[in-house]
């Protein structure tokens, strides 16, 4: 007999993990399908804004999935190439392989955001991160660079700043918009330099990054093109939903991201959304989680409902 689940969660990270702690609890079978489970949490390498939590990000994560699997939720560790809807059923494609069930709950989160400029695809991996936790310790003693202002980035630099000998931070705006904490430390460590109004150009090199072409425009002030020399480039300027596989479920989005109402609800009955990838005021692991609690509540509520032939 064909195995199907009361709950597919497409997702590994906060919301999609948080999602199966409750629907575990509500004695759903239920499935969580990822190729990274913890996500981008597991860069984080230390969460300070986890209430009662002190810790890595992949630490708290593997204490979220432990949960998880206390309630009985099971999980595969896969990609898949689209979901879509089938009468009454969810049908999922990984390989030559299917999963079904009864109800959705997309927790895909965001990837990281492409400057799609000269040399970042050619030097990604010699050179070009987008990760600073994970390929910091290759450039210890060396000159770096942090390219965005928001609080990745600055985490990224402060990260640096204990490994490299020098963080450069690149923003286009006059001011970062990272959290006035992480600001201030950032102005108060020595061997972090942040460079306002500069656009990255190009991330050149010889076989590994050597340097990264920037455009400063400050106001009243003659436009400067300039090289900085470094070893690394740390991309940090943004992220992107996660929501191309998405694309035979005809959910209502902006600007890529699914748009949500009460419960976590979708325009697709059977369908929850939670997390980054929806359009909700704040992206944190928090927040996401929280997303994540909702939905399922909202699935339990949508199975009782068809199972009462409402």
């Amino acid at each position: 007999m064909e195995e199907i689940y009361d709950v597919l969660i497409l997702g590994g990270g906060p919301a999609g993990l948080t999602a199966a702690i409750y629907c575990g609890r509500y004695n759903l079978k239920t499935l969580v399908v990822s190729q990274n489970f913890g996500g981008t949490a597991n860069l984080a390498g230390e969460v300070e804004n986890w209430p009662g939590f002190i810790g890595s990000g992949q630490e708290l994560m593997n204490n979220i999935k432990g949960q998880a699997e206390k309630f009985g939720a099971e999980f595969l560790e896969s990609g898949f190439e689209g979901v879509k809807k089938d009468g009454d059923l969810f049908v999922l494609n990984y390989g030559d392989k299917v999963v079904k069930g009864k109800s959705l709950i997309i927790a895909l989160g965001t990837e990281h955001r492409q400057l799609n400029i000269p040399g970042e695809k050619e030097f990604l991996g010699k050179g070009v991160s987008y990760c600073a936790t994970c390929d910091g310790n290759f450039f210890k003693g060396k000159d770096v660079v942090v390219i965005g202002g928001a609080n990745s980035a600055a985490k990224a630099a402060l990260y640096l700043a204990d490994i490299c000998n020098k963080v450069t931070v690149v923003y286009r705006k006059h001011e970062m918009t990272c959290e006035p904490i992480s600001l201030s430390k950032i102005c108060s460590t020595s061997n972090i330099e942040i460079k306002y109004f500069a656009k990255p150009l190009e991330v050149v090199g010889d076989g590994v990054v050597k340097g990264l072409r920037v455009l400063r425009e400050e106001p009243e002030k003659k436009v400067l093109e300039e090289t900085l020399d470094v070893s690394g480039v740390f991309i940090e300027a943004g992220a992107v939903p996660a929501t191309e596989v998405l694309k035979d479920l005809d959910l209502t989005m902006e600007k890529n991201y699914v748009i949500t109402g009460k419960d976590c609800k979708t325009n697709v009955d059977g369908v929850f959304a939670a997390g980054d990838v929806t359009n909700v005021a704040m992206r944190q692991m928090i927040t996401a989680a929280g997303e994540g609690a909702i939905a399922a509540k909202g699935a339990h509520e949508y199975l009782l409902n068809i199972s009462a032939g409402a």
